[in-house]
């Protein structure tokens, strides 16, 4: 069986190790990063002050350690609470810190009672594991890459609360027997193991969070237009095929308006490129509001944008694309009279085609192209449907 040291040097080297995968995540700039690796240096010099405890001064062997494995938790908090944007309350968990270390002081040279320093220990890190676990819990984004770092991470602050809870009640239960942190007692070093594991453990939770995280927004970047949000033409095209799949299993109809801003090039070489980017901006902003939560809305070529329908016919589809063109149809400058008459003001043309059967996208994207012509040639800002 190993040795209370020999745990306390393994804990040690192990948030050297997370220090060392933190550190290739702080030219990031990512939130919490800077506190959980400040949580991991602090932890290490804990886990080396502990198992030395019989030969250092009394001052250090336990006020300074569990002052700075106190820290260390609090760090751990804070980090947490930095990359979910959560307010700090940087006084609080210092005060907390500095209680812990004062209750220390107060049974060690007062009342001199190894039972109530762990109670007072443990009460603290509880603290600090439900603290993590409820941030999370709250925070966890409504739609994540993956579950199971945010599961992991709360799961493991409920233990942690859980384990110093019980940890905190066998140690008032047997004050004789129970006497040190080096003591090799089954108990002791049961609690010693899992103790020393959490820190580590909370930090492997945060890195793989941080990973979903950076997934995430490098997918997002890969499927999205990077200036107006909406789904980029490739992303949309992929959106498109598993639609057409699932139409056709379950004989469902399936619709698609294409529509781009009319005179666009004249609102560029008139007022600039940065107000027409501010126009395609909005423009998506607000057609976003007027589909559906269940309609996709792409960017496919500069000015032109694409809506797919699932489950949508094609008077349906009309009456979709005329409620569109209508909330588009805007000046710029609406709402601000001196700026009315340096605003662009612009409208859309939409063309609308319904999926015929064994027709594949490509198809339905050329006819909803010519059904886009047609609103053109007509006279712009009006809507055209392709022949079914």
């Amino acid at each position: 069986m190993p040795s209370a040291l020999t745990i306390f040097l393994i804990a040690a080297l192990l948030c050297v190790t997370m220090l060392l995968v933190l550190s290739s995540f702080l030219r990031s700039g990512i939130a919490g990063v800077r506190e959980w690796s400040i949580a991991n240096l602090l932890a290490c010099g804990a886990f080396i002050l502990y198992p030395f405890g019989r030969e250092l001064p009394p001052l250090i062997a336990h006020e300074v350690a569990n002052g700075v494995y106190a820290a260390a938790a609090a760090a751990m908090l804070l980090g947490f609470r930095r990359f979910f944007a959560q307010k700090t309350h940087f006084a609080l968990l210092g005060s907390g810190v500095l209680l812990v270390t004062l209750a220390i002081a107060l049974f060690h040279y007062r009342i001199d009672s190894f039972a109530w320093r762990t109670v007072t220990v443990s009460a603290f890190q509880a603290g600090i594991g439900i603290a993590i676990a409820w941030t999370v819990l709250q925070s966890r984004p409504a739609t994540p890459r993956s579950r199971y770092p945010y599961l992991f991470t709360k799961a493991v602050g409920v233990t942690v609360a859980i384990g110093h809870a019980v940890r905190a009640a066998i140690y008032v239960a047997n004050p004789v027997e129970l006497t040190s942190l080096l003591q090799p007692s089954p108990w002791n070093l049961l609690f010693v193991s899992a103790g020393t594991m959490a820190l580590p453990a909370l930090t492997l939770g945060a890195v793989m969070i941080v990973h979903d995280a950076m997934l995430a927004k490098a997918e997002h970047a890969a499927n999205r237009d990077f200036l107006t949000g909406a789904w980029s033409r490739r992303a949309l095209f992929e959106l498109a095929e598993v639609e057409l799949t699932r139409a056709r299993r379950a004989g469902r109809e399936l619709s698609l308006l294409v529509f781009d801003i009319d005179h666009f090039k004249t609102i560029n070489d008139r007022f600039g490129h940065a107000t027409g980017d501010q126009v395609l901006i909005d423009v998506v902003a607000r057609a976003s509001l007027a589909i559906r939560s269940g309609d996709y809305l792409g960017r496919i070529g500069g000015e032109e944008f694409a809506v797919l329908l699932p489950e949508t016919n094609q008077a349906d589809a009309l009456m979709v694309a005329e409620r569109l063109r209508a909330s588009l149809q805007q000046n710029a400058g609406a709402g601000d009279p001196e700026k009315q008459a340096d605003a662009p003001v612009f409208s859309v043309s939409i063309g609308v085609a319904l999926l015929r059967d064994a027709e594949t996208f490509h198809d339905l994207m050329r006819r909803t192209d010519a059904a886009l012509y047609q609103a053109k040639i007509a006279g712009r800002n009006r809507v055209a449907c392709e022949a079914a």
